[in-house]
């Protein structure tokens, strides 16, 4: 399972970011192997769109799960429609979530 995780920072131990759109960057986990691939969110400069484009780039690049505060609708519709389930927490560590996540799922 891939898992996206908006971050505040490039790194695991930064906070989630409860921004979805405008996050910093995305973290994404490979759950297989743990493995962990940061991004800089390009679209949170957007003059409009932001989180639409957001949404499109984790579609892109196979996300089953996403991980962050609180979307805007139209950046939910694009979600729900690729399939993508999405999960709010409160901000904490990045990998902080992605473990809660899991527990959850066992």
């Amino acid at each position: 399972m891939k898992i996206c995780v908006t971050t505040k920072d490039n790194s695991p131990e930064a906070e989630t970011d409860p921004h979805f759109g405008r996050c910093m960057h995305f973290m994404f986990v490979d759950t297989d192997t743990m493995q962990k691939e940061f991004m800089k969110n390009l679209y949170s400069v957007a003059s409009q769109g932001a989180g639409i484009q957001a949404a499109q780039h984790i579609v892109d690049h196979g996300v089953d799960v996403l991980i962050c505060g609180n979307p805007g609708p139209n950046a939910v519709s694009v979600i729900e429609a690729a399939g993508i389930r999405l999960v709010k927490f409160p901000e904490m560590k990045a990998m902080e979530a992605v473990q809660k996540f899991l527990e959850t799922t066992d």
